[in-house]
């Protein structure tokens, strides 16, 4: 894999058996009070693949659920703690202003219309129809990417450039946003140093999408040091928040329009992305506690994880492991496991499905993000749930040698 760095590697027989605790493989596997999930018919689940949505994004961390259990059972006015919230965190990240929201999606939503209507009441009242307002969102075409819809549901139209010299020719009196996307699958034509620059020279507010950006938490700090006038977080991976929130960070007048178009406002074009005291506090204890875990700890965890997995597979026969840093923004720990198919008689295919197949269920990361090997995140593993893990990939793997 191109960019990535590898941490450790390891051939069959590098760690003994003995390593896997059996204490912690019970105390992962102890039944809860109430098994919800079970009574719905629903098959538990380990996840290995990482912070998806459709995984249900990342596992809050135990301070988050704690505040947001505080929440449930204390109240405060919506309007005093969204702005004690936002206030917190802005101080926390080094930004004018922000606010949480209901998800880097609905951060873009307001954000844009935000820049379309700026403070004129009666403009936010009219969207999604912009007729007589700035509607035009200039975007690199190397930056269409699937959710740049939420940027036309206030009612904006992209214009695509792929030259400083298109920005300039194509920037007018009907430009409301210049918006940058970090990262892509397909690179820049504009650096994000040019583009802030340009959209500076011709007067225009800047939105950056770094929502996979994360982790570790210390990016959003980062991010926000780049001097976009608007750059927006997704709560429920990288930052372990709750899953249906994310943050909108920037200029104190654009944080302060964006508010005004989201829930409770009557006015807003986004009435139904409500955040509830909740999402609030989890999302700034989410951030609070990241912000006090280094890399080297993140890394130590999954270390420890993956290498309890490891010592399940490192005595089958044909069996390699590389535990990996991902290139990009994100800085992502990956154990990728592969095997000699002369000793093992199965595909990576194959053990995608078999694992998924298997009581309790297993995911691996995605093969379009993988290319198409066979990785495991412990982003989302608890600890104990990486014994189970090894225990299956080990009990598949034998029964095909």
């Amino acid at each position: 894999m191109a960019g990535r760095r590898t941490i450790l590697k390891s051939m069959a027989g590098a760690f003994p058996l003995s390593m896997l605790s059996a204490a912690s493989s019970e105390e992962i596997s102890k039944p809860p009070a109430r098994d919800y999930f079970r009574e719905l018919g629903l098959i538990p689940f380990i996840n290995a693949a990482g912070a998806y949505s459709a995984y249900g994004g990342a596992r809050m961390r135990p301070e988050v659920v704690d505040a947001m259990r505080y929440a449930a059972t204390h109240k405060a006015k919506m309007s005093e703690l969204h702005d004690a919230v936002g206030t917190r965190i802005a101080t926390l990240v080094g930004s004018d202003a922000a606010m949480v929201t209901s998800g880097a999606t609905a951060s873009i939503v307001l954000g844009t219309a935000a820049c379309m209507t700026l403070d004129d009441e009666e403009k936010m009242r009219q969207l999604p129809d912009a007729t007589g307002m700035k509607d035009e969102v200039i975007i690199q075409k190397k930056h269409r990417y699937t959710y740049d819809r939420s940027l036309t549901v206030a009612g904006a139209k992209l214009v695509e450039v792929e030259s400083e010299d298109d920005v300039r020719r194509l920037v007018s009196d009907r430009t409301a946003m210049m918006f940058f996307l970090k990262p892509t699958q397909k690179g820049d034509d504009i650096s994000a140093e040019r583009y802030l620059r340009l959209a500076r020279e011709l007067g225009v507010p800047s939105f950056c999408d770094a929502a996979t950006t994360t982790p570790p938490a210390l990016n959003v700090v980062d991010g926000v040091s780049d001097g976009f006038d608007l750059i927006c977080y997704s709560g429920g991976k990288g930052l372990r928040g709750p899953y249906s929130a994310g943050l909108l960070l920037g200029r104190e007048d654009l944080i302060r329009f964006a508010r005004r178009h989201a829930a409770p406002n009557d006015i807003s074009i986004g009435r139904g992305m409500k955040v509830s005291a909740e999402e609030y506090l989890g999302m700034l204890v989410a951030l609070e506690t990241g912000l006090r875990i280094s890399e080297a700890d993140d890394f130590a965890y999954k270390h420890d994880r993956f290498s309890t997995i490891i010592a399940a597979v490192s005595d089958v026969p044909g069996v390699t492991t590389d535990v990996f840093v991902s290139g990009g923004h994100a800085n992502e720990l990956y154990l990728d496991i592969d095997w000699d198919t002369d000793v093992i008689n199965m595909s990576r295919q194959d053990l995608v499905q078999a694992l998924r197949d298997h009581d309790p269920s297993v995911e691996v990361r995605a093969f379009m993000f993988s290319g198409g090997r066979i990785q495991l995140s412990a982003t989302v593993m608890d600890e104990g749930e990486d014994e189970v893990v090894g225990r299956i990939v080990r009990k598949i793997l034998l029964a095909h040698s």
